[in-house]
């Protein structure tokens, strides 16, 4: 299976401070930490060349899933946003390089009727050539799957639950497809995307 993984708020939040609030970033980090200790999220900051301050929010059990599903399969993430905030967050989430490859904005194919940056899977270098059946896209977003619904794995929105265990089921899920030889028509029958984008 190749796995291609959206990145924000499917595996992360993040929430952006200007360089002005560098003082009231540090009490916000401070604040994350009393939290944590009481059973938050784990975070990590990163800064932007222009000195803007990113808070990241790491969905629970986010490390183990990525470790676990670059070690199993071919893991891309393809995400909307611009390079400039997500290449240092993914090296960031990444250290060791384990992704296959990382994909932005500029390979999203931007819908205007919907107003929503759809993420062709066939654009992609490695599988253009790909017979799709056997890759999945991750993705919180319906929209993004407009190109190609059947490969979809839609997810909820995350938003700093410390509950959500909503990496767990996707692992599952993964395992439960390895044996299917095409991933479309499980996929079709358990999130109907197709139907829902239709309507």
């Amino acid at each position: 299976i190749i796995v291609v993984l959206d990145m924000d708020e499917c595996l992360i939040h993040s929430q952006f401070l200007s360089s002005t609030s560098a003082a009231y970033a540090h009490q916000l980090q401070q604040q994350r930490q009393n939290r944590h200790r009481n059973g938050s999220v784990e975070t990590f900051q990163v800064s932007l060349p222009e000195g803007d301050l990113v808070h990241v929010h790491m969905r629970p059990g986010l490390p183990e899933f990525l470790a676990r599903v670059t070690e199993k399969y071919e893991t891309h993430i393809f995400t909307a946003a611009m390079p400039i905030y997500a290449k240092p967050v993914l090296k960031r989430l990444d250290p060791h390089q384990n992704l296959t490859a990382h994909w932005y904005r500029d390979s999203c194919t931007f819908h205007p009727t919907t107003n929503a940056y759809v993420k062709q899977l066939e654009v992609l270098p490695p599988l253009a050539t790909n017979d799709l059946s056997r890759v999945v896209l991750v993705d919180n977003n319906p929209l993004s799957f407009l190109a190609n619904p059947d490969n979809g794995i839609l997810v909820s929105s995350f938003y700093d639950d410390p509950h959500d265990d909503t990496l767990e089921a996707v692992w599952k899920l993964l395992q439960e497809l390895e044996d299917v030889p095409d991933v479309r028509p499980t996929l079709r029958s358990r999130f109907g995307l197709q139907k829902a984008l239709e309507q």
